[in-house]
């Protein structure tokens, strides 16, 4: 299994003879409108991709989608994605992507096969309180395939009981974790920050850990740099990465 970040949480997965597509955010940068009532707001994203957004779709099988939010799935994306592509998606976003004419969206209920990939459903919370609630539902997915590693795509969600119980029953030994501490100004964070990824890090010392959705949009609070810090403090450096852009793993 070969996975390659390639901005945020926009993952190529090679795994049981497929290539998957992540969220895939393909925007450049300064595409889209500052997110508003943020602590600092600017055009996203952020940072351009560091391949073309050509190269990032070219040959991939099917994408997997945890929810359509446009740092997740933006104009770009449903411009060069072909509408025959399989895209595995949450049951709240199948009519949407239908009505975009994707006519092979498929929603996981609980799981769904790619030949021999099993690929599982999780659920989360995109916050907290009333702006949790705004959100909307999001999903993650965990990856099973003979002879490869198990990896737990978390999505956009804070550390809660849902993901610990995805922990506990599929055992990953990968886990792919958004994070940065993006919030609004009168909201908690909306997916992990650093307390979390610390004390995902301590409930599960058998897996590796992937810290992404760093660095590209601009309600995110904590950095590449912040999240080393505390992982060096902790002496978690070892057992949590924190790609670039770009980086394969």
């Amino acid at each position: 299994m070969k996975l390659t970040l390639i901005r945020h949480s926009t993952l190529r997965m090679d795994v049981a003879g497929h290539t998957l597509l992540v969220d895939p955010q393909l925007d450049p940068a300064g595409a889209r409108e500052a997110v508003p009532n943020t602590p600092n707001p600017r055009r996203s994203p952020l940072v351009n991709l560091p391949e073309p957004a050509e190269a990032v779709v070219a040959s991939i099988d099917a994408v997997l989608l945890t929810h359509t939010h446009q740092d997740h799935w933006d104009a770009t994306a449903r411009e060069l994605i072909a509408h025959d592509t399989p895209i595995f998606c949450q049951p709240a976003d199948a009519e949407r992507l239908h009505a975009d004419g994707y006519i092979d969206a498929r929603p996981v209920h609980a799981d769904a096969k790619l030949g021999e990939l099993l690929i599982v459903r999780t659920d989360g919370h995109h916050g907290t309180g009333e702006v949790g609630e705004a959100m909307g539902s999001v999903s993650g997915f965990v990856l099973h395939a003979p002879g490869e590693p198990s990896v737990y795509v978390a999505g956009d969600t804070i550390l809660c009981q849902e993901v610990l119980d995805a922990v506990e029953e599929h055992r990953p030994q990968l886990i792919v974790v958004n994070g940065s501490g993006a919030r609004f100004n009168t909201s908690d964070p909306i997916v992990m920050d650093n307390d979390d990824i610390v004390e995902l890090a301590r409930a599960v010392p058998n897996a590796q850990i992937v810290v992404v959705h760093l660095d590209t949009v601009s309600h995110g609070t904590e950095t590449r740099v912040d999240v080393r810090a505390r992982l060096t403090a902790e002496g978690l450096t070892d057992r949590v990465l924190v790609p670039e852009d770009g980086a394969e793993i």
